[in-house]
């Protein structure tokens, strides 16, 4: 079955992991974001998985459950019906250098396909490995969407997964 753990390492890449080339720059505001996403599996075992952790999560007994939410939530994690979120924080200075905080054992790109809207690529050398491409659409400087094609390794086979996206400025202060 497909790890938590795993699935969390794949969301960081997508979220946190965008690398601008120097002429490039992205017009968002820096502080707190949330990044909104909803993940589709070839073979249905993601979903199985996410149903798995949410039905363990319910099953716990109250102050644990509550203990393992706030833990999830001071990552900036939230699980919910169909779609999930993650908060990631976005400095002026990963602004003004052009870069974004990167994964580490990842390399990815982002590259202009006109004045809004971008064409990404990653590949992780992580355990397991994972590559996709997807597209980004900066709606303003403060929300975008996006979707991505990607390509991992569960349980030894190769999993093909699509995933839709949405990000909205939170808030100035990333703390």
């Amino acid at each position: 079955m497909l790890q938590l753990k795993h699935l969390l390492t794949l969301l960081l890449v997508f979220f946190s992991g965008w690398v601008v080339g120097d002429s490039l720059k992205l017009d968002l505001e820096p502080g707190l974001w949330e990044h909104s996403f909803s993940m589709q599996s070839e073979s249905g075992e993601l979903e199985r998985a996410m149903e798995e952790a949410k039905r363990q999560l319910e099953g716990l007994p109250a102050a644990q459950r509550r203990m393992m939410e706030s833990m999830l939530e001071q990552q900036g994690i939230r699980f919910g019906g169909s779609s999930s979120s993650i908060q990631v924080c976005l400095t002026q200075q990963d602004i003004e250098q052009g870069s974004m905080p990167q994964q580490e054992g990842c390399e990815q790109t982002l590259a202009p396909q006109g004045d809004n809207r971008f064409r990404f690529s990653f590949r992780c050398d992580t355990n397991p490995p994972s590559s996709g491409q997807g597209e980004m659409v900066l709606e303003s400087p403060r929300s975008y969407r996006g979707n991505a094609e990607f390509t991992t390794e569960v349980n030894g086979r190769a999993e093909r997964m699509t995933m839709q996206q949405q990000g909205k400025w939170l808030r100035a202060e990333c703390g």
